[in-house]
């Protein structure tokens, strides 16, 4: 097979660092001419466009996408339909609602070209030395790939769901979870830091929480290691975007009637972040002044 990976942001760059680690000789391809600069080794070879993959159609093309979800990978997988062979093959690794991804396989499959969808977890630390991977795809499929992808796992990290559009599904209610976790999390450590009884260094209760623990996690991992650099996280701003993967969860809870109060709240919560000046915080003041004369200071 003829690796190329498409997207050589943080992500796809670390997935070509460890196939590189592993001696694997691939091709690489970036809106940004400059990520050459960022890392060179002898056995990435850098496509200075898409259709240079042209160049390889006597081997089995093997293409993973690592790009932006929505118009970004549904132009890329419409150019590659016109330049991949039969029996080629598309990863993607793309946060994409699982319904498109459905349509992308249908659409490719007419033409002969696999598709797989393969939700990607464990952040640019997973990618570069090991993730965790939810494959969706048609059942019949090539266990050479199979073991590839899992090569790429930590032991125990890859699993094949032989339905397309089940590893966006998956990744889907993955990060869902995942919003649950963090505010949970943040409020906790809210409490900590704002309570009057005790004087707690925040760095060493995240890190007493990282060993042993029911609540050890690499999300522990991650806000101790912040919380060790700076107790005051004063580099970051209290505003928190929330991805589409969250959204299509709640909306997919909605529509299968299954409770998910929760991660719904924890999204509220990121959305209310984005707002300066809440409009319905002013409306709940002037309601208080008006039946009550409470004013707010």
């Amino acid at each position: 097979m003829e690796i190329t990976i498409i997207g050589l942001g943080k992500m796809g760059l670390s997935l070509a660092k460890q196939l590189n680690k592993q001696g694997q000789t691939i091709n690489g391809f970036d809106v940004n001419p400059l990520i050459s600069d960022i890392y060179s080794d002898e056995r990435l070879n850098y496509l200075s466009s898409i259709n240079d993959l042209k160049a390889v159609q006597d081997t089995k093309n093997l293409v993973f996408l690592l790009l932006p979800a929505g118009g970004p990978t549904k132009a890329t997988i419409y150019e590659l339909s016109s330049l991949l062979k039969k029996d080629d093959v598309i990863i993607d690794f793309s946060n994409s609602f699982y319904k498109d991804s459905i349509d992308n396989f249908e659409a490719l499959r007419d033409l002969g070209i696999k598709y797989y969808d393969c939700g990607l977890s464990g952040g640019v630390e997973g990618a570069l030395n090991g993730a965790c991977m939810m494959l969706g795809g048609q059942a019949e499929t090539d266990q050479a790939l199979l073991d590839l992808l899992a090569s790429l796992c930590v032991p125990g990290g890859f699993e094949f769901y032989p339905q397309p559009g089940s590893g966006h599904y998956l990744k889907m209610v993955h990060n869902g979870i995942e919003y649950g976790m963090m505010q949970a999390i943040a409020e906790g450590l809210e409490l900590l830091h704002s309570q009057s009884h005790y004087d707690f260094d925040l760095s060493r209760v995240t890190n007493n929480w990282r060993y042993g623990s029911i609540i050890e996690s690499a999300l522990m991992d991650n806000i101790h290691e912040e919380l060790s650099r700076d107790e005051d996280l004063a580099q970051f701003n209290q505003k928190v975007h929330a991805s589409g993967e969250a959204k299509w969860m709640v909306s997919e809870a909605l529509q299968e009637e299954v409770p998910t109060p929760v991660i719904s709240l924890s999204l509220m919560k990121r959305n209310a972040s984005l707002k300066e000046v809440p409009f319905s915080n002013q409306v709940l003041s002037a309601m208080r002044f008006n039946f009550g004369g409470h004013k707010e200071y």
